[in-house]
């Protein structure tokens, strides 16, 4: 083999290592990111209850009755407006949802299932302040499966937010980052101008989150 050839050889092959090991060092960043715990209960008695059970790894649309996910899954959009054929196709979708009673009824529908009550869960979303402690974390919040949901965004159904409050202490907070939110799950009704949740979780530990927490949507 020519010199000039194992040469170029040799710089390809350093090339392809550092393409692999970038991956690799942010993955291990994520991973150590994702093992920092931003906040944990005082509440000993809750600790105690969650821990004596195993955690559940609850997805978003294991909330939802079945009718009402097939309903809503009609009319998720599948693939981006990349040609003129992609945003007809969008705008009749939204034309047809709008007049779909069974779609817009899944859209504000408070049914839930009790299948999780009581539950040692983890549920991955986004963190929606409604009220702050006077440390300025937040205290009344609701957990939301897609970012700017209740504030740029109209909300998700009821059955698609969940209800916490939150002791003083969460000041590593931020609105557009995704967390990993942990406690006992179960059905109950709250309801604030910005939204109304279906689900309630007595959180016991919030980690970060690296990925997308919702399983159902495609944004």
């Amino acid at each position: 083999m020519r010199l000039g050839v194992k040469i170029t050889l040799v710089v390809v092959a350093f090339a392809l290592l550092g393409m692999a090991a970038q991956p690799v060092a942010v993955y291990l960043k994520q991973r150590f990111d994702a093992r920092h715990l931003v906040y944990s209960t005082p509440d000993s008695s809750l600790v105690r209850s969650f821990e004596s059970q195993s955690t559940i790894e609850l997805q978003w649309q294991a909330l939802l009755p079945d009718a009402e996910r097939d309903a809503l899954s009609q009319y998720q959009t599948r693939s981006s407006a990349n040609t003129v054929e992609d945003v007809t196709n969008n705008i009749l979708r939204s034309i047809q949802a709008a007049s779909d009673q069974n779609y817009q009824a899944a859209m504000y529908s408070t049914n839930t299932l009790d299948t999780y009550n009581g539950a040692a869960v983890a549920m991955a979303g986004f963190i929606v302040p409604i009220s702050f402690h006077e440390d300025q974390s937040p205290e009344i919040v609701f957990i939301v499966p897609y970012f700017g949901a209740c504030i740029h965004f109209p909300p998700p159904p009821p059955n698609q937010m969940v209800f916490t409050k939150l002791a003083p202490g969460f000041t590593d907070f931020e609105l557009e980052k995704a967390y990993l939110v942990s406690g006992l799950f179960s059905q109950g009704m709250f309801e604030d101008p910005m939204g109304t949740a279906a689900y309630q979780l007595d959180t016991v530990s919030i980690r970060p989150f690296v990925g997308s927490p919702d399983d159902f949507r495609s944004h």
